[in-house]
Formats: structure tokens, sequence, C-alpha cells
């Protein structure tokens, strides 16, 4: 039978009886699978012709001692929580309670910054599921359990001392003061590691492992923190050796574990509660949180520190925050800035304002609940990634492949080598810059993308190092990126291996001359054995294990060094990518990427390097070639345009190599 309600009764209430047909209900919403199926194919015609308290009675007779008083009475009412909370919950949260319990949902998700109230809330609503199972004569009967089960309530915790906190804090606290678990419900106050009420109804603590979880009836699971789980790449924890998401693991176990017990008419007797402030940009809340834009059964809440209090708690005042992006940290405008995306401003009580000066894109976090892409990010300076493209866009690079993402197995995929380096000789032909190039490739798993770059060097400059009187100059390398490629898996596929390699004979057979080419560690002994018997010089080279590649790109980068054309995908994992303090690592933050990001470090770190040991002799003799015509105007000129991001003609962009 689909859901009940108040507009599906045959008998049209007067308005004298309206009150009491809301009363139902909101009765029907609270009902057990048992008591629901009893209430609509034995009840209904009843309660129809008599709605009234013995028709009331009826319902609850099956499977209930007592019946469950709302959740804003428990919550309000001494004779349950209201001692105890009295004004300490914000009335918000007690709406948003109501508006939970009142309706048909099976997953609540609390979200957002620190402070606004998701433990209270939590420990509410878990002590209020708890209190309606405690309203049963048989828990276990009333679910559809084996006699004599546990009906379990647990709390799920990064490890279990933080989680035994909450049963024996927060909710601990709750159920130890308020009169209805002292004299109707009581625990058993001698056994420290679990709360244990009558008639088999356990809370306990347990940490966050796939064995810890699988006990017994579970009919209530809350999980704290999520976003905090273990991300671990290359686990042997995956079944392909992939990446193990710690909490999208222990949610899938524990809901199929839940439902496939407990599951009445697609509702779940309990709740799964997720609680976790914010992190980075779709971790694993922010992907339920978009799950539950079509599964109406996931409950929602997101608010900033200073959202569910009053505002007379706050100063007056207020300032803006611009949240980050791609293109810069987040920032506290003045209001003398011109380049502000509306979209993206905050507006924030003053009381926060000097934890936001201090750490903007910590605080965006922090107190206004909103992820960033990385809270320390390896390539701070945000903009100079913007500015790298712009540069290149200026000097006419285009990305010379028909998507930036591919499976090289589309025939839809294919090169573009228009978009190349090309250059004029002195007898007037036009061919591809010989080079050399250098390309790195980040090889994957099957589920994974591996990343293809080339580089060559196309001239240099001098950059200052240090100030003052211990002001250096440096002769550098400026590096033309020129192939960033992401590779993927087509439907049902695995990435070909050969067909990367396919790949590099194509630009050698182009006139690409290609100094090195590495690979990263996974499955690439077989591909760096062909490449050698083609006459390639080919490696290893892993950016994992050494921060130096990385090193050098950040530098090209904010020196201005690096030419890259528009590539909105290379632009996110370079500002989000970080370095680990322990181990010194490169990585990306949970669910984000850096494999086109690895593949261009490699690449780069080699056309550093080669510069380094002076070779260069190719590059020389091309800029040679292109300066013994005399021009209009002179290469550096060009670069210093090129440098002051001022556009170019198209006959400056074809001088400028």
């Amino acid at each position: 039978m689909a859901d009940l309600k108040l507009s599906d009764w045959k008998a049209t209430p007067t308005e004298k009886d309206e009150q009491t047909w809301k009363l139902i209900q909101g009765l029907i919403n609270r009902l057990t699978p048992r008591a629901r199926d009893r209430f609509l194919e034995k009840l209904l015609p009843q309660l129809e012709r008599q709605p009234d308290e013995t028709a009331r009675g009826e319902v609850f007779h099956g499977d209930y001692l007592w019946p469950p008083v709302s959740v804003q009475q428990f919550v309000e009412d001494k004779k349950y929580l209201g001692n105890i909370l009295r004004s300490n919950i914000f009335s918000k949260i007690l709406d948003d309670l109501v508006e939970l319990f009142e309706g048909r949902y099976s997953e609540v998700l609390l979200m957002g910054a620190i402070g606004w109230g998701k433990s209270v809330f939590a420990e509410v609503g878990i002590c209020y599921d708890l209190y309606k199972v405690s309203c049963l004569k048989n828990p276990a009967d009333a679910y559809g359990l084996l006699p004599n089960s546990n009906v379990a309530f647990i709390n799920v915790s990064v490890n279990k001392t933080q989680a035994s906190k909450v049963i024996f804090g927060g909710i601990g606290n709750l159920i130890r003061n308020s009169p209805y678990f002292r004299e109707r419900f009581p625990f058993n106050a001698s056994i420290t590691t679990e709360l244990r009420f009558p008639r088999g109804v356990y809370a306990y603590p347990v940490a966050a492992s796939e064995q810890a979880i699988l006990g017994e009836g579970v009919f209530s699971a809350a999980f704290d923190e999520m976003n905090f789980y273990a991300i671990v790449e290359k686990s042997k924890q995956h079944p392909e050796g992939g990446t193990y998401d710690q909490a999208l693991q222990l949610y899938t176990k524990m809901s199929r574990r839940i439902k496939s017990r407990m599951n009445k008419r697609g509702m779940l007797p309990g709740h799964l509660w997720m609680v976790s402030s914010a992190r980075y940009p779709n971790d694993f809340t922010e992907r339920k949180a978009v799950e539950a834009l079509t599964d109406k059964t996931i409950f929602v809440r997101q608010y900033s520190a200073w959202e569910t209090k009053p505002r007379t708690d706050f100063m007056a005042e207020t300032f803006e925050v611009e949240v980050g992006d791609v293109t810069r940290r987040s920032r506290v405008l003045d209001g003398s800035e011109t380049d502000v995306n509306r979209s993206r401003v905050i507006t924030v009580p003053m009381d926060y304002k000097a934890e936001f000066e201090k750490d903007p894109d910590e605080s965006v976090r922090d107190f206004g609940g909103v992820p960033v892409l990385s809270i320390r990010p390896f390539i701070g300076r945000r903009d100079m990634i913007t500015e790298m493209m712009q540069k290149g866009q200026a000097a006419g690079l285009r990305h010379p492949f028909t998507n930036f993402t591919v499976t090289l197995q589309d025939e839809h995929d294919h090169l573009l080598p228009e978009h190349l380096d090309w250059i004029v000789d002195k007898d007037g032909k036009k061919r591809i810059n010989d080079g050399p190039y250098y390309a790195h490739i980040d090889l994957a798993k099957v589920n994974d993308a591996a990343g293809f770059a080339v580089a060559h060097v196309v001239g240099s400059r001098q950059v200052t190092r240090g100030f003052g009187r211990e002001q250096k100059f440096e002769t550098r390398p400026i590096i033309r990126l020129d192939l960033a490629l992401e590779i993927v898996a087509p439907p049902r596929g695995e990435i070909r291996i050969a067909s990367v390699r396919e790949l590099l004979y194509q630009l050698r057979d182009l006139g690409l001359q290609f100094q090195l080419v590495t690979y990263d560690s996974f499955a690439s002994e077989e591909s760096i054995q062909i490449l050698k018997s083609e006459g390639f010089s080919a490696n290893n080279l892993s950016v994992d294990t050494d921060a130096s590649p990385y090193e050098a790109l950040k530098e090209a980068i904010y020196d201005g060094r690096l030419l890259c054309y528009d590539h909105p995908k290379l632009a996110l994992e370079l500002a989000t990518v970080r370095k680990d303090d322990k181990t010194g690592k490169i990585n990306h933050p949970p669910h984000g990427q850096k494999d086109i990001c690895d593949a261009v470090a490699g690449a780069v770190w080699h056309a550093e390097k080669a510069f380094a040991e002076g070779v260069t002799a190719q590059w020389q003799a091309v800029r040679t070639i292109q300066t013994a015509t005399p021009q209009p105007d002179d290469n550096d000129a060009l670069w210093d345009k090129v440098y002051n991001n001022v556009p170019l003609t198209e006959a400056e962009i074809a001088r400028l190599k």
C-alpha cells in the first residue's frame, strides 16, 4: 500500500475534526512496520468511522507498552529531556528535529561548519530513536528479528576512544539525567563498556573498521566525522588495488546490513546518522548531499557556525569573504576589489573577523562550513596558475587533442598536429620544432586515469633569487607544455598501455625528437623495454617518492617560465595538490586526482635538468635560424609582451618560437 496521507482518507474531515486527523497522521509516521501493517490492513476502516482515543489505543495495542510522545514533547517535557536541554538546544535545531521525525527519512546527513550543533542534533535524535524502541513490548519481535535477538545502537568513529566519548559523553549524559530513562528504561550502571537496557536493547561504541560494525540487530547507527576516515590509494583492501574509501565502505556495509534485516515498506525503523564537518570538495558528505537531491529518504542539514544561533548572539556588524576557487584562495574583502565573484561571497558576523583574516581558507571551511580545495596547497599562489595559462594563450598555445580526457580507443579521439610547435626554417619551410622533447607518463590501474605530458625548452630568461644585497640572477629555461592529457578506460574496458606508446610513435613521426621518456613504476617495465627497442631513451621516474619534480614545477610557475594552454582539469589538480608534512610526498585531497599533474611535473623536471646540464643544442640552433632574418620586433620584445599578458597578433605568434 502507498504511503498514507491526510488527503487519502475516504471520509473528508470536518473543520472540527482536522486536528484529530493530523494527530493520527503523525502517529502513523511513528509506527513500527508491524504496527503500521496492522493499522493499514485492519484498523483503517474503524478509524474512518471513529477517529477517537479508543481507536488510537488500538493502533498501539499489538506492539507497544505505551504510545511514544512526539519528538518535540520528548525534548521539552521534564519527564524526558526537558530538564537537561532547557535552553541548550537552538530553536532551529528543534524545528529540524520535528521535521525529521514527522517525515519518512531513513538517513540523516549533518554537515557544514563546526559549532552549529551537529553533535547535539545527532545525540538528541539518537536518544529519541532509542526512546521509541523502549516503548515496544518486544523490540526484536516487532522488527522481525529472531527471538531474544539484540537491538543495537552503535556509534562509529575514527577510533573506539572517540566513539566512546559520544556514547558515554553526550548521549550518556542525556540518558543518565532523564527521568524517563532512570525510571522506566534504566541501563545497567555496573557495565562500563556499553549501555545495556532492558528487553535486549544495547548502545555501544565501535572503531571505524569493517569487522567492528558487523554486530547483530543494529537498529540505528551513527558515523562521526566521516570526512576524516581513511582514504588509501593503491590499497590491499581494494579488490583491484585501487583507492580504499573507508567512509564509503563502512556506510555501504552498514546500510545493506540494516536494510536486509529490518527494512519494511522501503523504510528503516531507526536511522543511519552521518555527521561530519566540511573538509574537501567531493568528500563523503558532499557526495551524499548530491544523492539526496533525488533520494527523498535522506534528511540533510548544512549550516555555518552562526546560522543556527540567535542573531542577537553576534555583533550587528558584518564583513564579506570571497570563497576561494581554482584561480585564487579565499580572501576577506575590504570593498576596494574590482574582480569579485559575487556568487562566491559569504557574509560573516564581525565576531569572526580576526579568524578569517588570520587564515581565510581554514575559516571558510571551519566556520563557514564550505569545503575548500586545499587548506595547505602546495602551490599557494593559485593566481600564478591562471597567469601561466593566460601567457600560454597569448603565445598561441592550444590543446593538441580533440578532448582533454580521452580513451585513445575512440575514433573521435585524435591528435591535432596543427596545435603543436611549428617553426619556419631559413628556407621558408614550415616544420615541427625538433626540441628536444621530454615526456612523462603516469600509468594507471583499471579504474584510475593515466596522465601523459610532453614539454620542451623554447627560450630562457633571467630570474631573481633572494633580496637586497643577497639578490642574485639566474638564467632559467622557458618551458612550453606541448601536451597534457588525461587517459581513462572506456566503459567496461581498460586502458590499453600499448595505445600510450602508439601516441609517442605518432608524435615522433610528426618530427618531435624525444630526449627522454619516463614512466612511473606501475606496469612500466615492458613499455620501457619496447620503447628502447624502438630507439627511444626511456626510464622510470617516480614523482611520488621524490618531491623534486614538483618543486621544479612550482618554481617554473612562480617564475612565469612555464607556458600552458587553458586546461581546466590541470588547473584544478595544480590548485589542490598538497605536501604531506610527515612524508614530504605530494598528495591530492581525498577523492581528488593528480594524474595529469604528475605527468606535467615529470616532463618539466626533465626539461629543467637538461637545460642545467647544457642539453639545449637543438633549441639553440632553432633560435639561431629564427633570428638570422631580421624581424620588425626582436624575440625578446615579444616574450616581454607574453610575460605582461599583452595579446599577440597572429604574425607575432608565428615569430615567437
